[in-house]
């Protein structure tokens, strides 16, 4: 089932059930309302729903997953020391850089700690951080 956006009015993030930190980082990254793609999509995702979706390049698609992993491990009881609570797979070092300084940015009001992995680069020394702990 594909769907339209039908509604022309601005989509605000504090119309959704978000938690106080998540708002606080979507205002530090200078976001203000949601674009297309984040005003049809976090409805779903918010709730658990899995989705498709394709938009170009800059419309938002990435802070959407993030927006939604945060609020859901904030609304869920922490869990320490049982490792990572979760996994972004990018196909590129670069966009795994990309996607950790933004989860870095939108979750700069949490406590979680942020940490990408990948090849290239000394691996005992990616595996001390993942010993000191990542959400």
């Amino acid at each position: 089932m594909k769907e339209t956006q039908t509604n022309t009015e601005e989509t605000l993030f504090t119309q959704f059930d978000l938690p106080r930190e998540v708002l606080k980082g979507i205002e530090s990254a200078g976001f203000k309302s949601c674009t297309p793609i984040q005003a049809l999509a976090l409805p779903m995702t918010l709730k658990g729903m899995d989705i498709a979706a394709q938009a170009q390049t800059g419309t938002g698609k990435t802070a959407t997953f993030l927006i939604t992993i945060f609020s859901h491990l904030l609304k869920r009881s922490a869990s320490k020391g049982r490792g990572p609570r979760a996994l972004v797979i990018a196909p590129t070092r670069e966009l795994a850089v990309q996607i950790c300084e933004e989860a870095k940015l939108l979750g700069s009001h949490t406590k979680f700690r942020v940490l990408p992995v990948f090849g290239g680069i000394d691996y005992l020394k990616q595996q001390e951080a993942l010993k000191r702990g990542t959400d």
